[in-house]
């Protein structure tokens, strides 16, 4: 296990999104991704600040030695709520207000996240939902958020259970996937977790994204090819012919709108976003941060 996937497992075993741990140690999100990728390290004040937030030793994060515990709670479940508002500024004051306290977390003008009795109630900012409907699972404004050690196991047992309608697992983006499920009143439950791919998938953490048009990688063969004949784990094989892009040329926006139809709702795609504009705004939002584009 490298660096990067120490930190990520830190970070996704304490149900913390990138914004919240990035706000614990003082850096910005883009800095959390870096580090979670492998396309930066974490300098020594950092590294020790994550030691002692976590209890986890400098040698276990710099060279993988030793055993960690890098789960401040080890309950299988852990409980959160969001609430999605139009209006942040307001809500967020109402709410400081409601619960006589200030935000715990405040991450800009994207969400703020209030700890009572252990419990995470979070606000987000609807202006930063592509959409609104930014799973393709339902336009809601209330979420009760789960967090489970393994997301897994936990999808296959609820499906098993028949305890409702069971959405598939969805990436959101490469570092936060999760599932819905609905209870009787229609009402949302969003489980999310840590992610085990198993041998079937063959998948690693990293790798479930193309990083040019961020189309999801199914299998092996859906990977580009290089000059020399070998795979390509970066790009999709659309985007990564013999060793260059197909079209090298191609604008970021350009790159948008050929996938727009891709991402749309279909009988193909059940899980695709309600209409071209919402697909849109989510391409817009998670291709400036593939490796392609991350410079342009």
């Amino acid at each position: 296990m490298n660096m990067g996937r120490r930190i990520l497992q830190l970070r996704v075993n304490n149900g913390l999104s990138q914004e919240s741990f990035a706000e614990l140690l003082g850096v910005t999100r883009q800095s959390i991704s870096k580090w979670e990728l492998d396309l930066a390290v974490p300098d020594a004040e950092k590294i020790i600040k994550l030691s002692k937030l976590f209890g986890v030793t400098t040698d276990w994060l710099l060279l993988n030695k030793g055993s960690a515990r890098t789960k401040l709670n080890a309950a299988k479940l852990r409980f959160s709520m969001y609430l999605i508002v139009k209006d942040f500024g307001k809500s967020v004051s109402f709410y400081q207000e409601l619960f006589q306290k200030r935000a715990s977390v405040l991450g800009s003008n994207r969400f703020a996240q209030f700890f009572i009795d252990g419990i995470c109630f979070s606000i987000m900012n609807e202006g930063h939902l592509p959409g609104h409907d930014y799973t393709g699972c339902g336009d809601h404004k209330f979420a009760l958020n789960l967090w489970t050690e393994d997301l897994n196991a936990e999808h296959k047992r609820l499906r098993l259970s028949g305890i409702g309608q069971t959405t598939d697992i969805i990436l959101q983006n490469p570092n936060y996937l999760f599932f819905n499920v609905y209870d009787p009143d229609n009402n949302v439950v969003e489980i999310t977790g840590n992610y085990i791919p198993n041998e079937k998938e063959n998948l690693r953490m990293s790798k479930f994204l193309c990083e040019s048009c961020g189309s999801h990688f199914p299998s092996e063969g859906f990977y580009g090819n290089n000059a020399d004949g070998t795979t390509n784990e970066d790009y999709c094989k659309y985007c990564w012919v013999d060793g260059k892009f197909g079209k090298p040329n191609e604008t970021l926006e350009e790159m948008v709108e050929s996938c727009v139809p891709f991402m749309v709702k279909s009988d193909d795609n059940p899980d695709g976003y309600p209409d071209a504009d919402a697909a849109r705004q989510a391409m817009k939002g998670l291709l400036p941060n593939l490796k392609r584009w991350k410079n342009v």
